[in-house]
Formats: structure tokens, sequence, C-alpha cells
């Protein structure tokens, strides 16, 4: 008798051990599965209802879901969104409380996310949420336009707001269509200028968004077609080889501490062997607010913009 009491309470804990762990989190809702998505990692996610407690742990991303769906549903923002001089959403951001930062991911985890939206470079901190049992979206980093639009869509996807995604994208394909036109109405091909875009981390080159805004603002890479490695440098010789019509310097200062912006401007505006660079001579040193030139946002319009009127002010 003594057994079979043992066997019976062992079967009753059986089920309810199954009942508490066993079962995964998105099948405790019931119901049918109204969309799925796959994410760049290939790992597929199923949605019973929309995610109501996101977090973004990207600055981009804090842009365009403040711009796509209710804040409400937007459980923390990265630490980075209160920066304006890195993220282009503005007062937007008061809109939501919370913060966070991938090097605590217990706190991530006690927010109780129903999903967090993370860049593809932060595998460390993916593998941990993973890991803490957090369901976790990773988006593909863009590296040109064509991506950016997708990039939006994407997470349109996720949060389950496809059409306000499309939407978004839309719009910023018109907006940008609009800045190249009206430069290519009123500025002569021989009269566009080449133009050289240096930051902190070193020269824009054919990699990255910056030739595709070139485009659009109706201006010429400097770089365009040379291979230049992210945080590369830029040699004089190759300066004075180049010889553009306007530079564009940083206008971040990683280090608010630092006077590290005020001293890049001066090595370049100050160097003697610069001294015959057209740009220099020319005075067309500018500066092209960050939050925009490195934004791969709905926002990424405004640095097109920014980059023409610099450009062209007759035209703007």
């Amino acid at each position: 008798m003594y057994r079979k009491i043992l066997a019976v309470c062992l079967v009753i804990l059986a089920i309810c051990l199954c009942g508490c762990g066993g079962i995964k989190p998105e099948h405790k809702h019931g119901g049918e599965i109204i969309y799925s998505v796959t994410d760049s990692t290939g790992q597929k996610l199923s949605f019973y209802e929309k995610p109501q407690r996101i977090i973004s742990m990207n600055v981009s991303v804090d842009e365009i879901l403040l711009d796509l769906i209710d804040s409400k549903r937007i459980a923390a923002l990265t630490y980075m969104a209160d920066d304006p001089s890195i993220c282009s959403a503005g007062d937007k951001v008061k809109l939501v409380k919370n913060r966070v930062h991938g090097s605590n991911i217990e706190m991530v985890i006690a927010m109780q996310p129903d999903l967090v939206i993370i860049p593809d470079y932060a595998a460390p901190v993916i593998n941990a949420l993973r890991a803490g049992g957090v369901r976790v979206y990773v988006c593909s980093t863009p590296d040109n336009m064509q991506d950016i639009f997708k990039f939006i869509i994407d997470i349109g996807e996720a949060v389950g707001d496809k059409e306000a995604g499309e939407a978004m994208v839309a719009k910023l394909q018109a907006d940008m269509e609009q800045i190249r036109e009206q430069v290519i109405a009123k500025v002569p091909e021989k009269e566009r200028l080449k133009v050289l875009c240096l930051s902190f981390m070193g020269p824009m080159g054919m990699r990255g968004t910056f030739s595709d805004l070139c485009y659009y603002s109706g201006i010429h890479n400097a770089l365009e077609g040379i291979d230049i490695p992210q945080n590369g440098t830029l040699s004089e010789e190759k300066m004075l080889e180049l010889n553009p019509d306007m530079i564009i310097i940083s206008t971040w200062d990683y280090n608010s501490q630092s006077d590290d912006n005020n001293k890049f401007l001066q090595r370049i505006l100050y160097n003697p062997v610069y001294a015959n660079v057209k740009a220099i001579k020319n005075g067309r040193v500018v500066q092209v607010r960050d939050n925009y030139l490195m934004s791969t946002s709905q926002y990424t319009y405004k640095a097109a913009e920014e980059l023409a009127q610099k450009a062209y002010p007759e035209v703007f």
C-alpha cells in the first residue's frame, strides 16, 4: 500500500512539473498563432498575440518603434536613447520610462519582456538572454539603403505591425527621392560636388550607407570604389589625391568630457599639407549631425536632406 501511495504521489508531482516548466511560454496563451517571423539567426518566433512588453537594444530600433507602435507597448529603450547627439527621436523617448544596457542582463530579464529586439553584433548578449528564457528577435545590421528599408519592415513584422512598417518604408523612399529630384532639377551634373566624409572611426568609403546617401543627396562620394576597411585611415597623400570639394566631419563626441571633436576639426583645418585642398581653401569643411548620418531608421532621410543642404545651400 505504501508503494502504491508513493507511486501515485510521483505521478501527481510529474504532472505538476510538466505544467510548470515543460510547456513553452508562448503556449500558455492558447488559441491560434496569429503570426510567425524568422530572425537573422534563423530562429523562428511564433506569436499568439502582439507583444506588449517590447525591449529595444539598439538606437535605430528605438527610433523605429517610437513611430511605429503605441509607446505603451515598449517596456524599455536602449540607454543611448536619451543622447540627442546619437538618437533622433527627440522628446518621444520620454514616453518610455525604462532604459537597458547589454551589460545588465539580469535587469532585462527582470523586466519580463515578451520580446527583445537586438542587433546581430551583440552575440554574447543574445546568447545570455536566450539562455535566460527571453524571446529574442535578432535583426541584421543594415549596410545600405535597401538594407535599411528591409530593417524597418522586419521590425514591423516582428512586433505584429507589418503594414505600418511597409508604410514607413514607402514614406522614407518618397522623401529620399524628393531630395534627389530637387538637386537633379537645379544642379547640373558638372556642378555636383565631390564629398569626403570623415569620422572618429575613420573615413566613410564604399562600405556602409554613405554612398547611398550621396546618391539621394545629388553629391559624389570621393571614396566611391575605394575599398577602405571600417576604422581604416586616410593618408595625407590620399587626401591630396582625392582633393574633395567638401569635407564632412563627425559631430558626435563619444566622450562628453573630452575635446576630441574640436581637435579633430582643427587637425583638418590647420594642417599645412591640406592648404590647397579645394574644400579647405574654399571653406567647405562642414558638419552633419551624426544622429542622422549614422542612423539606420526612418531618420536616414534627414541625413540625405542635410547633406544636400550643406552642398547646395542655394537650392535648399
